[in-house]
This record gives structure tokens, C-alpha cells and sequence, in this order.
């Protein structure tokens, strides 16, 4: 009976090393890949911003074809973050994150993003492939 007591007490002590470590590894403060993650995290705003651009753009598209059967010219220009971080478009800039709109135009679209945790600068095109 006492040998399998010591058995438990070693499988628990183990099963906290592993947790500890595991721990350690997924943490994003303590974690050796740390800046991975937040590299992680500046590619998934950049792809978000793309979205938020494309439907900028497709209200723009509506808003042509109001203006051509109303009369009432109303159209969209380049994308600029002022206007896809406010209603209906609602792109959030995470924070730690510099972002920068290059070139505002459906088809020429490029920006640029880091995140201050982050080794890399980020850029996505108008297709919102992001590229490093």
C-alpha cells in the first residue's frame, strides 16, 4: 500500500510540472514566443481592417445607385481609418497596434500595420493579402 502512495504523489508532482510549464509556454507575457503572438494578433486586425474597408466600399457602390436614381450625388472616396472606426463599420484598432492606410482606393488598397509587442510590420493590398 505504501508504494502506491508514493506512486500518486509522484504522478501528481509531475502533472504540476507539465501544467507549470504548459502554463509558461501559452502565457503571452512570460512566453519565449511572445511576439509571435501579438505578430498573430496585428495580421488578424489588418485582415479585419480589409473587411471593414470592403464594406466602406460596398455602401460607396449603393450609394452610386441611389445617386443615379435620385439625382442626389452621394458617393464614398478612399478608405480612412476615421471613417471605418466609427457606425456602421465599427473596426477596432487593438490596442499597442499603429496602423497606417497608405493608400486608401478599392483597387490600390495598401496599409501597414505593427504591433508594439511584435517584431514584424505587416502590410495587406487591396485582395487583403497580408504580407510581411
Amino acid at each position: 500500500m505504501k508504494s502506491l502512495e508514493n506512486e500518486s504523489g509522484k504522478v501528481a508532482v509531475w502533472i504540476v510540472i507539465v501544467l507549470a510549464v504548459v502554463g509558461y509556454l501559452v502565457y503571452p507575457g512570460t512566453s519565449p514566443f511572445k511576439s509571435d503572438y501579438y505578430d498573430l494578433k496585428a495580421e488578424a486586425n489588418l485582415k479585419d481592417l480589409h473587411k471593414a474597408c470592403n464594406r466602406y466600399w460596398a455602401d460607396g457602390i449603393a450609394q452610386r445607385m441611389v445617386s443615379k436614381a435620385t439625382g442626389i450625388k452621394r458617393e464614398a472616396g478612399a478608405c480612412e481609418l476615421e471613417v471605418v472606426t466609427s457606425d456602421p463599420y465599427n473596426f477596432v484598432i487593438l490596442e499597442g497596434m499603429k496602423i497606417e492606410i497608405v493608400d486608401g482606393g478599392k483597387t490600390s488598397f495598401q496599409a501597414t500595420g505593427k504591433h508594439a509587442e511584435g517584431a514584424t510590420v505587416f502590410k495587406v493590398d487591396a485582395h487583403g493579402k497580408v504580407a510581411s
